[in-house]
């Protein structure tokens, strides 16, 4: 157990986590490891005689029936250590329906809200349980969703006024520490629970991995993280070189492009730049993906007047030695007119009825494995008369088939507009469009590229969101209309 502290204190050390004369707030939940980490600051401050005050924050998030437990035991803890306690309650599933995210991402963002509030009031670092276990969790979790360098680096040991004491240690070490102290903790039944992304990598993918691949795991990918975090603060730092020299900030970017020398660079720093020079304006780094800067990065590449439209309503437009990013094109979006629109002619109809096919090119948001991007396409459209009831008409996420006799006038492919709504049961139910891309979670800066097929009456389909209930196959079905979304053909 004193190897176990002692490697704690080196790592608090090696890291300037904690300095004489100041005040750290824990995160406090009554758990093993927010139990241990209040315990070990503790030790640390008496054995390095520090002037150091420690305050204990417990969030009650309403959830469980034993959540007031939870705070009574965390109460009682630190009564008897002698350790300033607040107690916070907050009504988790209400946060969630009311910002539209899982309760477990709406009481982590107000958890971190009330301990900055209490930082703030203190003047003092706020000190969280995160230890290894978490860390490869989060490096898996961050891999297996789609992330950057940045995401495969983890959890850092220090961040902004955070710091993380424990993640030094594996969970089975903290549990260690708990045992030598004989000090008991609460257990959140939730997190057994593998209806999470984390609590399945925790309970299942983990142990699998420690068990039947190599029994050090957990410190492999941790010490990976810790690696790769060094790799891309070397980065980082080029990049900061580069932006300095080549960009410039205002009401729109300016990338100066410098003859050859800005296409010169590796690009993996060329591309740090452009994500930095989007993130300038956005001020946010949601919704900004590999293929927005990949599109801006192309420009270097080609003719002055090439352009991209790429996140917010930005647009790259190349000049003579330059890239700039402004907001020009983005009145037409926030008019919610649509952005393109084709509707059947009467020559399309003609060919449908004479069995061919009709064929659109179009730029489209497309959902490849949870991986949202824009792609080029071909819209195939075609009619087959005399409906045959053995017939297995496509009906996948890119196809779709339609009964189209029941289709309300002309059918057409456009953009969303103000108002779309879509059916969404047998019985004609109505919900709006946009609530249903919030839900999908198609990013928001992709939604007016979202390729609708569209009636009369309104949306039959939501390519790659969700097909109305409209318009549906049956057995009086005579006409059949099939859509297919098919990959461009140059």
């Amino acid at each position: 157990m004193n190897e176990i502290i002692d490697k704690i204190y080196r790592y608090i050390e090696q890291n300037n986590m904690i300095t004489d004369c100041e005040r750290v707030v824990v995160g406090l939940s009554g758990g093993a490891d927010s139990v241990c980490l209040l315990m070990v600051l503790k030790g640390y401050i008496e054995r390095k005689h520090l002037q150091t005050e420690l305050c204990a924050v417990h969030v009650n998030h309403g959830i469980r029936q034993e959540a007031g437990d939870d705070e009574e035991f965390a109460r009682a803890l630190c009564e008897r250590m002698g350790v300033e306690f607040m107690a916070y309650h907050i009504d988790a599933a209400g946060l969630a329906k009311q910002l539209g995210m899982s309760v477990e991402e709406a009481g982590r963002k107000e958890r971190y809200r009330i301990f900055n509030e209490a930082c703030k009031e203190r003047n003092a670092r706020i000190a969280v349980a995160h230890h290894m276990n978490d860390q490869a969790e989060t490096v898996l979790m961050n891999l297996s969703r789609g992330t950057s360098l940045k995401g495969i680096g983890g959890i850092r040991p220090v961040r902004d006024n955070i710091i993380r004491p424990l993640l030094s240690v594996t969970r089975a070490e903290v549990e260690e520490v708990l045992k030598g102290f004989n000090q008991p903790y609460v257990t959140d039944a939730t997190n057994l629970c593998n209806d999470y992304t984390r609590n399945s990598l925790r309970n299942v993918v983990i142990p699998y991995m420690t068990d039947n691949i190599n029994s050090h795991t957990v410190e492999n990918i941790a010490s990976a993280a810790s690696e790769l975090q060094q790799d891309f603060d070397f980065i980082e730092s080029e990049a900061d070189k580069a932006y300095n020299r080549y960009v410039t900030e205002g009401d729109n970017v300016v990338i100066k492009l410098d003859g050859e020398e800005f296409a010169g660079l590796h690009e993996v720093i060329r591309r740090r730049v452009i994500y930095r020079a989007v993130y300038y304006l956005t001020k946010t780094a949601k919704d900004i993906y590999k293929i927005h800067v990949n599109a801006v990065d192309a420009l270097v590449g080609k003719t002055v007047g090439s352009s991209a439209d790429i996140c917010y309503g930005l647009c790259a437009v190349r000049e003579y030695d330059d890239i700039v990013i402004s907001c020009e094109r983005v009145s037409r979006q926030d008019k919610n007119e649509p952005l393109e629109e084709y509707e059947l002619s009467d020559d399309d109809i003609e060919k449908l009825k004479a069995g061919q096919k009709v064929t659109i090119q179009e730029n489209i948001y497309y959902n490849n494995n949870e991986t949202p991007q824009m792609k080029s396409v071909q819209i195939v459209l075609s009619l087959h008369s005399n409906y045959e009831k053995i017939r297995n008409y496509a009906n996948s996420r890119y196809a779709k088939a339609f009964d189209y006799d029941k289709i309300s006038g002309r059918p057409c492919i456009r953009k969303r507009m103000a108002g779309d709504r879509i059916v969404i049961n047998r019985e004609g139910n109505q919900r709006k469009l946009k609530n249903e891309f919030i839900d999908r979670k198609v990013p928001e800066n992709m939604r007016n590229n979202v390729l609708l097929v569209c009636d009369d009456a309104g949306v039959l389909w939501a390519v790659g969101v969700r097909r109305s209930e409209r318009a549906l196959i049956d057995d009086d079905t005579q006409n059949v209309l099939e859509v297919t979304i098919q990959k461009r053909e140059y």
